[in-house]
């Protein structure tokens, strides 16, 4: 049967902080998915290689006459490891998703994931991991209903606890009486307003001569929603059909939406991600919005590069733009230039610090993750475009780089799918008219250069 043995969270150093209860194994258990995560971890470092997303441990059986195995499903974030094992018979992907919903619902309790919150919140945590985990098979998801039985951490909670004064953090209503699972009965605000955020990212790979290889997007629906009552939404899109594979929250009545390409829905309080999606290839724009002339020449013990850069867009500026690659094992030095329309004013560097101020942007080369990134604030089409020449030594005779450029960018009320909202009607025991705000943001996934 499907389950899930539990949760461990490491530190930077891969000592644990939290360790779930493996009711179901003997106590050495967590220790040796700990020490088998820690060793492959070290082993990719030195070897310079990335880590498998699910790692096969060796571990004792029930009875402990014997050996078996068992999966280990990992992430990192914000530099500490979230470790699940699964028995053998259980699919990753049931694990990972399970650990994006736990860290999702974590940032909403915690704010930021730091080994800091997770310390000075450790009742909290455990009582999550109850509630979301009932012996192994995920029950409680909804961030509603959780904090329905597991109160978010507040300052005044936390000087209640420390002053030793209890009994006052009972619940108002109680568990599980909601007639909708994900919303609060007798919800009140004093404005009603609801927002929705489209994100989407482009993954691509692009030849030398800028042409498009292969190419995905990829989008999601996030809302925050302040409405008062039992609001029942309908949510029309003008172009419904540029998204395809959606996964749906489940408030959605999914019937709707296979028959009108509607979302019908009464929704969760507060912020909650509605759907995610695929958009059409046939119908999406793919057209990579950014441009990069990419030249490498290697030679011994070293190379040379030459980078032009330019904007596909015409109204809109590419933001937060890094162009970034891999030089090898043996990289040590970099010597380069930027150059551009625009110099940025009052920028100093460290003496001796590998980094390059110009008006095309700044550059810096790592010496130890040996990673060169150039860095651009901002990039429109009608400036001139920016470029960055320049050489790199290296220790080996024949210095092997990454094969391409990672490139990454943002760009604000943009939409790669051209996914429009259409109109929002309100139904239900509700008298008002909502506010309703969209915001489109687009953003790089996995877009590599080949040079």
């Amino acid at each position: 049967m499907t389950r899930i043995d539990g949760i461990i969270i490491l530190d930077s150093n891969g000592k644990p902080l939290i360790s779930s209860h493996f009711a179901q194994h003997p106590p050495s258990y967590p220790s040796l998915h700990i020490d088998a995560y820690n060793t492959a971890r070290k082993k990719a470092l030195l070897d310079d290689e990335e880590l498998d997303p699910v790692l096969w441990v060796n571990t004792l059986n029930k009875g402990g006459s014997g050996m078996t195995g068992a999966g280990l499903c990992h992430t990192m974030r914000e530099g500490l490891c979230f470790l699940v094992p699964v028995g053998q018979e259980v699919n990753p992907l049931f694990a990972i998703s399970f650990l994006d919903s736990f860290l999702d619902t974590l940032r909403d309790y915690l704010g930021e994931i730091t080994e800091t919150t997770i310390k000075d919140n450790f009742d909290i945590i455990y009582m999550l991991i109850e509630e979301m985990l009932d012996e192994g098979h995920p029950m409680t998801m909804e961030t509603n209903m959780l904090k329905e039985i597991v109160l978010p951490p507040t300052l005044m909670r936390k000087l209640l606890n420390v002053a030793g004064v209890s009994g006052l953090q009972t619940p108002t209503t109680a568990p599980f009486t909601a007639p909708i699972p994900w919303r609060r009965s007798g919800v009140r605000h004093s404005s009603n307003e609801i927002y929705f955020d489209i994100e989407e990212s482009l993954d691509a790979i692009l030849d030398k001569r800028g042409n498009v290889l292969s190419s995905s997007v990829w989008g999601r629906i996030n809302c925050n929603s302040r409405l008062s009552g039992n609001p029942d939404l309908l949510l029309n899109f003008a172009n419904p059909k540029v998204m395809s594979s959606c996964a749906f929250h489940p408030c959605i009545r999914y019937g709707k939406w296979e028959k009108a390409g509607v979302l019908s829905f009464i929704p969760p309080d507060g912020k909650f991600r509605l759907l995610e999606y695929q958009a059409v290839a046939g119908t999406s724009k793919n057209q990579v919005p950014i441009a990069l002339k990419a030249g490498m020449a290697i030679e011994t013990n070293g190379g040379r590069f030459s980078l032009v850069l330019s904007s596909r867009l015409n109204h809109r500026p590419l933001e937060d733009v890094v162009i970034s690659i891999y030089l090898g094992k043996g990289a040590t030095a970099v010597s380069a230039t930027a150059t551009g329309d625009r110099r940025p004013i009052g920028v100093r560097t460290e003496e001796g610090a590998a980094d390059g101020y110009a008006g095309g942007g700044n550059w810096e080369f790592d010496p130890h993750t040996r990673v060169l990134k150039w860095t651009i604030s901002s990039l429109v089409s009608t400036e001139r475009a920016p470029t960055l020449t320049g050489s790199f030594t290296s220790t080996e005779a024949q210095p092997v780089p990454s094969p391409s450029f990672d490139v990454s960018f943002n760009v604000q009320h943009h939409s790669f799918s051209n996914l429009r909202v259409d109109q929002l009607k309100v139904q239900g025991d509700v008298m008002y008219k909502p506010f309703k705000g969209v915001r489109q943001m687009a953003r790089s996934g996995k877009l590599e250069v080949r040079w």
